[in-house]
């Protein structure tokens, strides 16, 4: 697995990067992998699937459900390109890969659907052709295991620290029983986390496991197969992810070797903090208003301007804020700063950032 981490930041740079990425981003890729169309989206763009290998054990991988969660496709590619250049790992593996189960939801950078639907609670109804089309390929595919990769918000923290990797074997019915499928996902899971605490120790989450029958995950555990959710966080100013790209990959890959050397690590995952919401992405502190001293969250949205996204801070808290960490912390006790009008979302977060000097970031 060394080698991977060896040629990862040269397979990174390869055809697709930045935080939009969309159908014609991966273009070069699909074609490069032999990609072929199974279906469409609400306004007709095509979805494709990747097979790779012939061997006895059927993985199903999905990406961007979620349009505006790529850094997972990124990492997804990554992997593949990986697999690609050593076939002797591939081996045991027959792979369905869907690398952009949202088209219209990436063009858009939306996480919904055209028709603004979330995909993933849409698995009882199965009313967009989207999620139809993933429990129909499940069904006809019928994988051993499930990869269910999605991107997460920047708020979420473990142990005081930043989140950079979060995963979950989803419940299979409402008291959460830990079926013998769900053990093999969390067996798996318990091994990556062994391999990622050597290189990012305690940066690493479990996702609350309350069972949620809509949602695709829960609903492929309760049909009887282990599922495994996969999700990018952030560290620090790292907004391209870029960190985060690169042990993504590597969690696919672990991911897989574990299943092919049958050495599951279910102990581990149990010992996998739970996240918790405890991030902002600027966190102002000791600021003089009205004669007294407050602490500003900046939250940043993300917002689609041509090809590229801008993150715009809006205030989220105001007031002695102990409980939140900032990606970035700014300590003003020293300054001194004369506010127009009250402090509002509408009128002054923007004007904060820029007066304090923070990025617009753009990616």
């Amino acid at each position: 697995m060394n080698d991977f981490l060896e040629t990862q930041a040269f397979l990174a740079s390869r055809d697709v990067d930045g935080r939009y990425v969309n159908g014609k981003t991966i273009v070069p890729l699909l074609n490069s992998f032999g990609a072929i169309k199974i279906g469409e989206s609400v306004v007709k763009r095509s979805i494709h699937a990747i097979d790779m290998g012939n061997g006895p054990i059927k993985i199903l991988i999905w990406s961007q459900m979620h349009g505006n969660e790529s850094t997972a496709t990124k990492a997804l590619f990554d992997a593949l390109c990986y697999l690609q250049e050593n076939p002797l790992f591939l081996t045991p593996f027959t792979l369905k890969i869907i690398p952009m189960l949202n088209p219209d939801g990436a063009a858009a950078y939306t996480r919904a659907n055209a028709n603004s639907i979330d995909l993933n609670r849409d698995a009882i109804n199965q009313s967009q052709p989207e999620s139809k089309l993933l429990v129909d390929i499940f069904h006809a595919f019928n994988p051993d295991y499930c990869f269910n990769l999605h991107d997460q918000r920047t708020i979420f923290g473990v142990n005081g620290n930043p989140c950079m990797l979060s995963f979950l074997s989803p419940a299979a019915d409402e008291p959460k029983n830990i079926t013998p499928h769900r053990e093999k996902a969390m067996g798996v899971i318990g091994y990556i986390q062994n391999a990622l605490q050597e290189h990012i120790p305690n940066q690493v989450g479990r996702y609350d496991d309350t069972f949620n029958p809509n949602c695709l995950g829960d609903f492929f555990t309760q049909q009887g197969t282990p599922t495994l959710l996969f999700e990018a966080g952030q560290v620090g100013q790292d907004y391209a992810r870029k960190e985060t790209r690169k042990w993504y990959g590597f969690s696919i890959l672990k991911a897989l070797q574990c299943i092919s050397l049958n050495l599951y690590m279910l102990p581990i995952y149990h010992k996998i903090p739970e996240v918790e919401k405890s991030f902002v992405d600027v966190l102002i502190q000791n600021l003089t208003y009205q004669e007294n001293q407050i602490d500003i969250a900046l939250r940043y949205v993300e917002v689609l301007d041509g090809n590229q996204i801008n993150f715009i801070p809006v205030i989220h808290k105001m007031g002695k804020l102990d409980s939140l960490i900032g990606h970035r912390n700014i300590d003003v006790s020293n300054k001194t700063f004369h506010f127009v009008n009250t402090i509002s979302i509408e009128s002054n977060a923007v004007w904060l950032a820029d007066l304090l000097n923070l990025t617009h970031y753009s990616h």
